[in-house]
């Protein structure tokens, strides 16, 4: 069922596209869409505009980033998405953690604790109208929410690991997720970054 917060999502993800915002956080409860608009939907767009576009994906959970960078590369594949945008995937693109088009975009999906090695999101060519994004999608386990030392963990990933991980200052990060403690991911990074009050 589509709702107001569906528009307001697609919205807010455009002005990504535009540049106009480099981190935002959506926080929306679990069954609402965040991710199949968030995720599937707007990386598939993405690659559809502007196919070297290189996104890095990660969530808590592992198989939720594989099912999610499967379902993309599905939709890309198929018949209705190929009529209106010829996007290819190089022929070597079988996994689902690591794929490529022809032109030099992708998707990396992992773990918010496994490693995130030898890909950037984004582009480093600054006159590109659009690179890319890393997207979060539920870094926090919800069992793990009450863990000050497993929200350290998370927290200081976003810091050093994830941050690194953009080509450009311009690369921008997209957090999302269910709000389960005051000092989760999405608190944290509205407080600066820092833990801080």
């Amino acid at each position: 069922m589509w709702n107001p917060h569906h528009d307001e999502m697609i919205d807010t993800l455009m002005k990504v596209v535009n540049g106009d915002i480099t981190r935002l956080v959506i926080n929306v409860p679990p069954r609402y869409g965040k991710t199949e608009i968030s995720v599937i939907m707007f990386v598939s767009w993405c690659l559809a505009r502007w196919p070297s576009s290189k996104f890095i994906h990660l969530s808590f959970s592992n198989d939720l980033v594989l099912d999610n960078s499967a379902r993309i590369k599905e939709l890309i594949q198929s018949d209705e998405y190929q009529a209106l945008w010829p996007v290819q995937l190089k022929s070597d693109s079988k996994a689902k953690n690591k794929w490529y088009t022809e032109a030099g975009g992708g998707v990396y999906a992992t773990a918010s604790k496994g490693a995130v090695t030898g890909f950037g999101a984004g582009s480093a060519d600054d006159s590109v109208e659009f690179g890319g994004a890393i997207i979060i999608d539920d870094p926090l386990k919800p069992d793990d929410a009450e863990s000050e030392t497993l929200r350290r963990q998370v927290n200081n990933r976003l810091n050093n690991t994830v941050r690194s991980r953009v080509n450009s200052r311009k690369t921008p990060i997209i957090l999302i997720m269910q709000r389960l403690h005051d000092e989760d991911a999405a608190g944290f990074v509205l407080d600066g970054g820092t833990g801080e009050e």
